[in-house]
């Protein structure tokens, strides 16, 4: 009796330790250690802050996506915004980077498939990225029930930047 009851607590205890090991490969571990998702689509970077919970959210649909994410926390979201040429009117909360374009905020995973697909930049060769300015409401990642108008921008240095898809609800 008393060798079927370690025999028991020992599977137990290995048991836990696979489901742990288990649950962490599968994204529930520290976000910038571990691998996001098994993914078909382009390796993306998200920049974001280890607070934010709606950057988390936009996280998560990216991963949804397809997306190969890299995530990495940073309490200095000014510096990646500088670094990746974000105009102060395009500013949003996180910034990520796929295929050498910089997508700033809350944008729909289906604009920034079709804007990579596109293979055109509206703004010539000099855009720099896509993004929706501001943290609106309804926005991927920024679901709290109520729905605010948004626009998804290309934009380019000096502040050039072209509208290319309006929400309105």
């Amino acid at each position: 009796m008393k060798l079927q009851t370690t025999l028991g607590l020992t599977a137990l205890v290995i048991g836990v330790f696979a489901i742990g090991y288990r649950l962490q490969a599968v994204g529930f571990g520290d976000e910038a250690s571990t691998p996001a998702s098994v993914a078909e689509g382009p390796a993306m970077t998200v920049f974001k802050s280890p607070t934010c919970s709606c950057c988390a959210r936009w996280v998560d649909d990216a991963k949804n996506a397809g997306f190969d994410l890299t995530v990495k926390n940073t309490n200095d979201m000014n510096r990646i915004k500088a670094e990746y040429g974000v105009p102060q009117t395009m500013m949003s909360c996180h910034t990520a980077v796929v295929d050498g374009v910089v997508i700033e905020g809350h944008v729909p995973m289906e604009d920034i498939r079709a804007y990579l697909t596109n293979g055109t930049y509206p703004l010539g060769d000099r855009t720099i990225g896509i993004a929706v300015p501001g943290m609106p409401q309804g926005s991927p990642g920024m679901e709290t029930g109520r729905q605010d108008n948004f626009e998804v921008v290309a934009f380019a240095p000096r502040g050039h930047t072209k509208v290319l898809k309006r929400y309105e609800f």
